[in-house]
């Protein structure tokens, strides 16, 4: 019998996924273990991977298609079976459909192809270039991208002072216009000599152009040169961000409380610690001492280490640390589970694993769920101190600024000392004050005698 791959459940509150990339075609030999396309869910864009051995005998959905959970994506043929002879049991529609879904890639390749050899139409859309702005000729073909809106889709003409005729783009035509440059005198570089906008523009930074009378051509041809506006829509995982950060600011009244850590000793920790390790590869970072601290914190005061649900605070046994890892479409928070257990060689090679499996979509799901505590660190990024807002339903969030050179009183004198700022964002509903202030007082404690997670 055939095997159909179903639409797996790659995070815990995953309902459907995108197929954001198919890395195999119909046809093609697969493995268990094999990655099979790459998944955008609400979490973020993770591996689907095979469970069986087999011949890819049918794809049901192209790239960009969504599918709920549990729908087949495609089947494969065991071993001994023919796969068009599967293929061929599955009708003529599904047929039609593997064939869009395996072309997916080389269709869309064809389709900008024939688009950009295709006459632009009157009333066409603006181009896009490479940069975001505006393009002035469509790709390779010569066609002039269409204007500003005067429905003119050919390039427009000028003439030459001795009767010639000028072509050139109409955003070539509209930046000339507004820094008062003669198109005649203007060498183009486009397919038939066509002047476009980059000939203007090194026409105008050789200095030959007329200087205009005032600066209001200056202001229209900055303005011209401008990139376009860009409208980018939501992705999954932006869309769940926001989704869970309006419903934390709704649901939970946040309390946040604020320390000042000294950390002249943790340091010197870190630096010695550093020497020591450097043979074997690792590195450690103050975020590493902060990860080892929080979790010891958190044995001491469980009633941080919690989630709240309508009828009750849970109180969990084990201490997972949701580490959060920004990624250029946003936010994700990886999962290192049982910190309290790890010392900081480990602590440190296993974030990096989880921040590396991160930035390149390789997250398994375990290592997404099961987090009891969440830190964001913008201290690599200057940040002195910041509010987080609550990984729900955890009920404590921590937000670690940078460690940096301050003035800071001992006795009667006034020193210069390193100082690290850390704020605890709690849910009231489930953590006091009182209760946060001793947990950061613990926190405190160990991080300025780092000696003390020895004990």
């Amino acid at each position: 019998m055939p095997i159909e791959v179903t639409m797996p459940k790659l995070s815990p509150t995953m309902e459907s996924g995108v197929i954001a990339q198919w890395h195999v075609k119909v046809g093609d030999q697969v493995k268990e273990g094999d990655v099979l396309a790459d998944i955008e869910t609400d979490k973020a864009t993770m591996q689907m991977k095979s469970y069986d051995d087999g011949t890819i005998a049918h794809i049901d959905h192209a790239a960009g298609d969504e599918v709920a959970l549990g729908q087949r994506v495609m089947v494969l043929a065991k071993k001994n079976e023919d796969p068009q002879k599967v293929a061929a049991s599955l009708g003529a529609a599904a047929g039609a459909g593997a064939g869009a879904a395996a072309g997916a890639g080389a269709s869309a390749k064809a389709g900008a192809k024939a688009a950009a050899a295709a006459p632009v139409a009157a009333g066409a859309a603006v181009g896009v270039g490479a940069s975001g702005g505006p393009a002035d000729l469509a790709a390779g073909n010569g066609q002039a991208a269409p204007g500003s809106g005067n429905g003119h889709a050919a390039a427009e003409e000028t003439h030459h002072a001795a009767g010639g005729r000028v072509k050139a783009s109409p955003l070539a035509r509209k930046l000339a216009a507004a820094s008062s440059v003669e198109l005649a005198r203007v060498r183009g570089t486009g397919p038939n000599g066509r002047v476009i906008r980059r000939d203007v523009e090194a026409y105008l930074q050789s200095g030959a152009a007329r200087t205009p009378a005032g600066g209001e051509s200056a202001a229209a041809v900055a303005a011209a040169a401008a990139p376009a506006t860009q409208r980018i829509p939501h992705s999954r995982m932006r869309k769940t961000i926001a989704q869970r950060m309006l419903q934390a600011k709704q649901a939970a009244p946040e309390i946040h409380v604020t320390v000042d850590i000294r950390a002249d000793r943790l340091v010197a920790a870190r630096e010695e610690l550093n020497r020591r390790l450097s043979k074997e590869g690792v590195k450690l970072s103050l975020g590493d001492f902060v990860t080892k601290a929080v979790a010891m914190a958190l044995r001491a005061h469980p009633g941080v280490n919690a989630s709240f649900e309508p009828d009750a605070i849970v109180r969990h046994g084990e201490i997972n640390i949701g580490i959060a890892v920004a990624l250029p479409e946003g936010l994700i928070v990886p999962v290192l589970h049982r910190a309290d257990t790890l010392g900081l060689k480990e602590i440190r090679r296993r974030s990096e694993a989880l921040a590396a499996a991160a930035r390149s979509n390789n997250l398994s799901g375990e290592q997404l769920t099961g987090s009891t505590f969440t830190i964001s660190n913008l201290g690599m990024y200057g940040v002195r101190q910041f509010d987080a807002i609550l990984n729900m339903p955890e009920v404590g969030i921590l937000a670690v600024g940078g460690a940096e050179k301050r003035p800071v009183v001992e006795g009667d004198r006034l020193v210069v000392g390193t100082v690290m700022t850390v704020t605890l964002t709690a849910d009231h509903r489930a953590v006091d004050g009182a209760m946060a202030a001793e947990f950061l007082r613990t926190l405190k404690g160990l991080l300025e005698e780092p000696t003390a997670m020895l004990l």
